[in-house]
């Protein structure tokens, strides 16, 4: 027999599903922080988050990851297709790598760093999840 896998908040190790969950809930907390406090989170960015502007578009960002967040966490937890909600979630933080490829020269080092690391094990998680998902 073989041993049991752990099962944890989100659902079983290792399990698709699981962690489209935990994905899903980390944007849901993400974009509620950068709903809420946007300045605290684009604080990394320097000067550049201070200019006029920057925390309308930090507020959008969180709602779309609030609420891409909040539909694969309401899908799973239907029983409903999950892989349109995580594909979306894909697509969004591709399209946020490329932001931050673009302000590459602008922004200081470590944020890039992190924000480019990020930002592809993200498109590369979500991208996976959508092929195992559904």
């Amino acid at each position: 027999m073989a041993p049991r896998q752990p099962v944890g908040i989100v659902g079983r190790a290792g399990d698709p599903r699981a962690l489209a969950r935990l994905l899903g809930l980390g944007r849901v907390a993400i974009g509620a922080t950068l709903v809420l406090a946007p300045g605290v989170i684009s604080a990394w960015a320097g000067p550049a988050a201070r200019r006029p502007g920057i925390e309308l578009i930090t507020r959008a960002a969180g709602i779309r990851d609030l609420l891409v967040g909040w539909r694969v966490v309401q899908a799973l937890g239907q029983g409903a297709p999950v892989r349109r909600h995580v594909v979306d979630g894909a697509v969004a933080d591709a399209v946020d790598l490329g932001a931050v490829i673009a302000a590459w020269p602008h922004l200081p080092r470590l944020p890039r760093l992190a924000l480019a690391g990020a930002g592809a094990g993200a498109v590369a998680l979500g991208t996976w999840l959508a092929s195992a998902l559904d």
